[in-house]
């Protein structure tokens, strides 16, 4: 058996993935040419890897899409691990695994202290420390129903100059789209959603990917076919801002009833708009991993109600500097953890691999990580943990 080895993808390479690609998962499809060229230049140059053999040929490659992760309602750097493709002639050979251990890796060196993926196949990435963190739920409504929420209020979008008047949106738009992804999510305390950078909101402006709106204090991002408008991203910061893009959303109900959203399953709109959803809803679970445990927990944001301290000890053989004991403390709405050379006996401190960490990371009990034999010993401090890491998180976007 060849010897199989890491390096970074170069534009040279390109052509070998995407027949790997093609080969794995079938051909680009309408309009697949642009979005390889963009997915291309964004991680070229240190977020794409390629596992090679001993005559370089690629056999596999996986990417990392940067981007900014809301947790406890303050932004960390996360990994988006996408991409990855093995040759089919190539598999068994541990080529994927490959890919993830050294995708896992160049995140450390590169910064980002967390990572997800929506998993091709699950145990691939539990063997690399990932656990199911939450789901990407497709909400569906009757659109004349989110059409009434735009009437609903004083201030509605027929009155121009209103505070509640909206216009389309441009690329010039995009910082403060942005800003405003950013300042709802901090506000909300959410976990899990992903704020676009300047950069990705601007060029999608620009191709006129996406239907865009903006009022004062939110917009709305959607797709419009024939059979449904599909709500890609809508950020409000008051009720007001809400109720106007919501409106627009509904407001061609008459051409087009169905609408689609994929946004946090405990959005508020379900507590205001005058129906229930349909019945279908579909939910697309997602995996998440902690690739840095100090620089993670440092950044996160917590419940600024409760105060814990516990020691956890981790193994994780793919990301060493999980490994060991910590303290983790919590205080005022942010966190530490800070590592300590305390002898371990079982029973004294709950321990976990990096898939117990991961899942606790994402706000699963730490009852339910014993039942799945993912953490043992240290049960005095369960309590203490679910308080500092209770959250429902969610994704809005698919990569």
């Amino acid at each position: 058996m060849s010897e199989l080895r890491t390096r970074d993808v170069v534009e040279s390479d390109l052509p070998a993935v995407l027949a790997i690609r093609a080969r794995s998962f079938g051909p680009l499809g309408i309009g697949g040419d642009a979005w390889w060229q963009r997915v291309s230049a964004e991680t070229l140059g240190g977020r794409m890897v390629a596992v090679v053999d001993e005559s370089d040929t690629v056999l596999g490659a996986g990417r990392i899409r940067p981007y900014e992760q809301a947790w406890g309602g303050r932004h960390l750097r996360m990994g988006g691990v996408a991409g990855v493709y093995v040759e089919p002639s190539a598999r068994g050979r541990g080529v994927a695994t490959a890919v993830t251990r050294a995708l896992i890796t160049r995140m450390g060196e590169l910064g980002d202290v967390v990572s997800c993926l929506f998993p091709t196949t699950p145990t691939l990435y539990r063997r690399s420390g990932y656990e199911v963190g939450g789901v990407q739920t497709r909400t569906t409504y009757a659109a004349h129903l989110l059409r009434e929420l735009g009437t609903s209020r004083r201030g509605t979008v027929r009155e121009a100059g209103s505070r509640t008047s909206v216009r389309p949106a441009g690329p010039d738009d995009a910082e403060l789209l942005h800003d405003l992804a950013r300042e709802a999510g901090t506000r909300l305390g959410v976990s899990g959603p992903m704020v676009q950078s300047v950069a990705t909101l601007r060029g999608t402006l620009e191709r006129d990917e996406l239907i865009a709106y903006l009022v004062e204090g939110g917009y709305v991002l959607y797709d419009l076919s024939e059979q449904a408008v599909t709500v890609e991203e809508l950020v409000a910061t008051n009720p007001e801002a809400a109720s106007t893009v919501w409106g627009v959303v509904g407001s061609g109900s008459s051409a087009v009833p169905t609408v689609h959203t994929y946004l946090d399953p405990r959005d508020p709109v379900a507590l205001v708009v005058g129906g229930l959803p349909s019945t279908e809803v579909r939910q697309v679970p997602w995996m998440g991993r902690v690739i840095d445990l100090e620089a993670a927990f440092a950044a996160r944001g917590f419940n600024p109600h409760v105060s814990v301290e516990v020691d956890v000890v981790v193994s994780d053989p793919e990301a060493p500097r999980n490994c060991g004991r910590w303290t983790l403390t919590v205080a005022h709405g942010r966190g530490t953890a800070a590592r300590t050379d305390e002898p371990v006996r079982d029973e004294d401190v709950l321990q976990v691999g990096a898939r117990g960490l991961s899942a606790l990371w994402c706000g699963w009990s730490v009852s339910r990580l014993r039942q799945a034999g993912l953490a043992t010993g240290g049960t005095e401090a369960d309590a203490a943990l679910d308080a500092a890491f209770a959250c429902q998180p969610y994704i809005t976007e698919y990569f």
